[in-house]
């Protein structure tokens, strides 16, 4: 074990963060339903579903898979984010249709910054919304409010 993870954090430890800090709390590598829901009983104002891109252990569930039962799980009483595999616009109005609250899309804006500074975190933000329009008029969507999740399938 590196000392980037941190074995000893607690749920105990979200609940006084959560004392500590006045702001909006929000819990990062949630991958189920039943941790969800743990941290937002201890006072997480969001959660973001995430298998940190699969660095950890690549046999990690997969965030988009995860997604619904956490929604279902705290999606009334949190924000559910959503982050890992996100490498299009579709992804992007998938995890919507699902139930994500939004996207994180890191690994894209900084692929874009390697390859071009801030020309290509531009350019990578410009083909992400063409996606997202795009796979919206496809599903004959006009507004984000009207994606379901009868309108994708993950498998």
């Amino acid at each position: 074990m590196t000392r980037a993870c941190d074995p000893s954090a607690t749920i105990q430890d979200v609940a006084w963060l959560r004392e500590t800090w006045p702001g909006k709390l929000i819990v990062k590598g949630v991958q189920r339903a039943e941790d969800a829901k743990a941290v937002v009983d201890a006072g997480a104002d969001a959660v973001v579903v995430s298998n940190h891109g699969g660095r950890q252990l690549d046999r990690a569930p997969v965030p988009l898979e995860e997604l619904p039962s956490v929604v279902a799980a705290v999606g009334d009483r949190a924000e559910v984010y959503v982050d890992g595999g996100v490498q299009s616009g579709a992804d992007a109005v998938a995890a919507v249709c699902l139930g994500a609250t939004a996207v994180l899309v890191g690994r894209a804006y900084l692929y874009g910054l390697m390859a071009g500074g801030e020309a290509g975190v531009h350019r990578v933000l410009e083909i992400l919304a063409a996606e997202v329009r795009q796979t919206m008029q496809l599903l004959g969507a006009a507004s984000v409010k009207e994606l379901t999740p009868g309108q994708v399938r993950l498998r």
